[in-house]
């Protein structure tokens, strides 16, 4: 019997592949599209929760796409907020398994870990391409850590115009050194603020990424017309600013009810909005469901994160990196 030959890519080489946030932006379009169609499969995500508080959590998210892609694979990522402080290491980790749909063997196995930041600011870049003004001006971000800095270029990229960004984080240094860093990056206006109020209001966009278990934004701050995403905990909100956007959008309704802690699932189940009233991106990016439909609407996005956006997202790093030749081919048997 052959052996198989896979590739592995460690971080270094995903960075060597170039993959970027445009082709991330255009593979998630791709997953949406591709989903829609119904030429995906997507079980729902396995969360193995170790606590948030003492340790972390990590989920695995099996997924296969169809059309050009044609792969199935599982990412396989750990979140472990205290790590940055506690052990010099990166809150998020991971690995994703890319495999040969015909066949079943692996392709590859590469860091994920860049890869899923991408993505999940190509998801936000993606859904204000189709819900946000176009001229939106200001950016809230609450939180600013790595995913705070893939949502700013995503949305950079979906709103070439957007001009300042106002960044708040529990521990101030975290903000100003993000501010220092986009602000040169974009050469836009970016400021490090004292509360989440003092980002919020008035802002066009709003965007959260935090592990926070208890609302932060208010609705008393939301300006009207503006897009909001919530990619961080999914509870860093006050019902009321559910409540009261126009449009409410997720990325899989079924997935976001599964998880059942989203604020959107909690409203739900307590009967303070209906189910078929909320929208999915998928809908609106065929054209099966209207996006943004006026300046004044307000419109809120909470993506749950869908492992058929990183399986699109990864292939296109494969694909570049076998073009390359970066990696390092190893064997599953060992057989020389």
């Amino acid at each position: 019997m052959n052996d198989i030959e896979f590739l592995y890519l460690n971080q270094a080489d995903v960075l060597a592949t170039g993959i970027d946030m445009s082709m991330a932006m255009d593979a998630v379009e791709d997953a949406f599209k591709l989903h829609q169609q119904g030429l995906t499969k997507l079980p729902y995500k396995t969360v193995l929760d170790l606590g948030e508080k003492e340790r972390g959590r990590c989920n695995a998210m099996p997924a296969y796409v169809g059309g050009d892609y044609d792969v199935f694979g599982i990412k396989w990522i750990a979140g472990f907020p205290k790590n940055p402080i506690r052990h010099g290491l990166p809150r998020g980790t991971g690995l994703f398994i890319l495999n040969d749909s015909w066949k079943g063997i692996p392709l590859a196995i590469m860091d994920c870990t860049l890869l899923s930041a991408l993505r999940t600011g190509a998801v936000t870049g993606v859904g204000a391409k189709y819900m946000a003004r176009p001229d939106s001006e200001s950016l809230a971000l609450i939180g600013a850590g790595v995913q705070a800095r893939t949502q700013l270029e995503a949305l950079k990229i979906a709103i070439p115009d957007l001009k300042e960004a106002r960044a708040f984080d529990i521990r101030i240094e975290t903000a100003e050194s993000f501010a220092v860093e986009m602000s040169k990056k974009f050469s836009m206006k970016v400021k490090a603020v004292n509360s989440a109020e003092e980002a919020v209001r008035g802002a066009d966009i709003v965007v959260t990424v935090t592990v926070a278990d208890e609302p932060i934004v208010k609705q008393a701050w939301m300006k009207q017309g503006s897009f909001f995403s919530a990619v961080g905990s999914y509870q860093e909100e006050e019902f009321a600013v559910v409540k009261n956007s126009d449009k409410v959008v997720v990325d899989s309704l079924q997935h976001v009810l599964h998880r059942e802690t989203p604020v959107i699932a909690l409203m739900i189940k307590r009967g303070m909005i209906k189910q078929e009233d909320i929208i999915e991106l998928s809908d609106i990016i065929t054209g099966s469901a209207e996006g943004r439909t006026g300046p004044e609407e307000r419109i809120f996005f909470s993506p749950i994160g869908m492992a058929i956006e990183d399986i699109c997202v990864s292939n296109k790093a494969y694909l570049l990196a076998v073009e390359k030749g970066i990696g390092t081919k190893l064997r599953l048997f060992g057989k020389e």
